[in-house]
């Protein structure tokens, strides 16, 4: 490590990450009144929040909506005078091995699908998690005998499976409380969707926080699920729904909150890296470059020019768990001695494509494929989001784009599809593959002839699972750096998992930085105030 000899340049906070926990960071820093300085090492700001066009309408290429805990992420957006929404197309679909692994007989028709067949998401579950574990619904997607174990978690006391002796993994618990049916046709297809992870690698408490301590409070695990479903109701935001986004696209909160930190005084510079971190007179001293691609898309980006010295009285690591902790080498006292998870390798194809026959929404807003075996899912897709009719300002401008005054006269889609699970090689995709599949989940087969246009993002490593023991050690480490004056950490990798956690993190962190008195004012790297 080598540290500048310049002078240094004075900001009243630096934040080092310019993902949405970053952003959300240095928008509440300026909230407060302060000007901060932001930094992020790649070429564009919202981590996995990412906006591109495709047939020419600009769609979410990463995350595209969060499920609402607490407020952090709703005043947030209403804040900045954008709306939550909830998704359209009448709910979204499983789909699933035949019970009991059941063959079709002799002399029937070539099934595709091998006997694999839509389910749609339970009316009242948290996670696949039901509330009435004997509704018909459930009964429809576990069978009788699973949906009668499931209901027998009323009897079990609240505290099987809920003492801190028991095992802490989302699959262990549900498992204990309602059965193998319950967690392999319904959590596990949800959370391997959501979260690229098995639940028996997650955290319980990471995945569903105050699920365990419901159910030990209230007896059982459905009435846990009952109360969080009541709350969720409760708020009414996005029709209440389970996911919702912001209106015109998740990346529109992304780029707004840039904008707000900007026109607030703050400052923000992409390709541009922090290299080190010391404590210094009144504060911290962090070194920052210009910034180039690494090895590969995925890696971390490297130093590429001459180094610069900030100096300031508060510094918000929000950058990713391998920059943070080589950043919090330099702090006292900070044992950087962690072993972060690797997330799955994940591909996402979107296509637009003219295909009538996908205007009746044949699988609702989209599907989850459930987790088998190599060679026993029909398709390699994970998961397929019907962007245009999930979210209505997609379909509304193909159709403007490419003709159809109005959604009955829709020929024009867009669809995305999800690849990548755990334990297996990083997903070659191409457009062929995905046609395969999207005849086989939707019935409706596209000639290569119908697609407008296409694209192929990668999101390798960036979903790493949050394990029960990896949740301890973060734990320890931020409590390391909480007596560390005017030095905090946030993101996924500590927050927990969804945006609005990683939001909600965020937020409470800088407010706690904002609060050191500091009269200073901001001075660029050229010296102006």
């Amino acid at each position: 490590m080598s540290y500048s000899q310049q002078t240094p340049v004075t900001y009243d906070a630096l934040v080092v990450g310019g993902g949405i926990g970053g952003l959300a960071a240095a928008w509440e820093l300026t909230r407060a009144g302060l000007r901060p300085l932001l930094i992020e090492a790649r070429g564009y700001t919202g981590g996995l929040v990412a906006g591109g066009a495709i047939g020419g309408v600009r769609m979410d290429l990463g995350a595209e909506g969060f499920v609402i805990r607490g407020d952090a992420i709703t005043q947030m957006v209403d804040a900045l005078g954008l709306e939550v929404v909830g998704p359209s197309g009448g709910g979204a679909r499983l789909f699933l091995p035949p019970l009991g692994g059941a063959d079709a007989g002799p002399g029937a028709e070539p099934d595709p699908a091998r006997g694999w067949r839509l389910h749609r998401f339970l009316r009242d579950a948290y996670l696949g998690i039901p509330a009435d574990p004997l509704a018909d619904d459930v009964v429809a997607v576990i069978g009788a005998d699973g949906a009668a174990r499931a209901a027998r978690d009323a009897e079990l006391a609240g505290s099987v499976g809920t003492s801190p002796q028991d095992p802490a993994d989302l699959a262990a618990f549900v498992r204990t409380r309602m059965g193998e049916a319950v967690l392999d046709r319904l959590v596990r297809p949800i959370v391997a969707g959501i979260h690229t992870a098995d639940p028996a690698d997650l955290a319980a408490d990471t995945v569903a926080p105050g699920l365990r301590q419901a159910t030990a409070r209230l007896g059982s695990l459905q009435a846990a699920v009952t109360e969080m479903l009541e709350r969720r109701r409760a708020r009414r935001r996005g029709g209440g729904a389970a996911d919702v986004t912001v209106a015109g696209g998740l990346f529109r909160l992304t780029d707004a909150l840039r904008a707000a930190i900007e026109a607030a005084g703050g400052r923000v510079l992409t390709r541009t890296g922090a290299q080190w971190l010391r404590p210094a007179d009144d504060g911290w001293e962090v070194g920052i470059a210009p910034t180039t691609r690494g090895a590969t898309p995925s890696a971390e980006p490297v130093a590429a020019g001459p180094e610069q010295v900030v100096r300031t009285r508060r510094v918000m690591l929000a950058c990713s768990a391998t920059a943070a902790l080589r950043l919090l080498a330099g702090a006292p006292g900070v044992d950087t001695a962690l072993e972060v998870p690797v997330g799955s390798p994940i591909a996402r194809f979107t296509l637009v494509a003219r295909a009538p026959e996908l205007t009746g929404a044949p699988v609702g807003s989209g599907l989850l494929v459930a987790p088998a075996a190599p060679g026993q899912v029909p398709v390699r897709a994970k998961a397929l989001s019907h962007l245009s009719v999930k979210w209505p300002w997609i379909g509304e401008e193909l159709r403007r784009l490419h003709g159809g005054a109005a959604p009955e006269q829709d020929e024009v889609h867009a669809l995305r599809l999800s690849y990548g699970r755990p334990g297996e090689p990083r997903p070659q995709v191409e457009l062929d593959d995905v046609l395969n599949d999207v005849a086989v989940l939707t019935g409706v087969r596209i000639p290569r002839a119908d697609v407008i246009d296409s694209m192929l993002v990668r999101w390798d490593g960036t979903l790493p699972p949050v394990t029960p023991a990896y949740r301890e050690r973060t734990r320890r480490l931020l409590a390391e750096v909480a007596p560390l004056e005017g030095l905090a950490v946030t993101g996924a990798w500590v927050a927990g998992t969804g945006i609005a956690a990683v939001v909600a993190h965020a937020r409470e962190q800088a407010a706690a930085l904002a609060g050191a008195d500091s009269t200073s004012r901001v001075v660029t790297p050229e010296g102006h105030v």
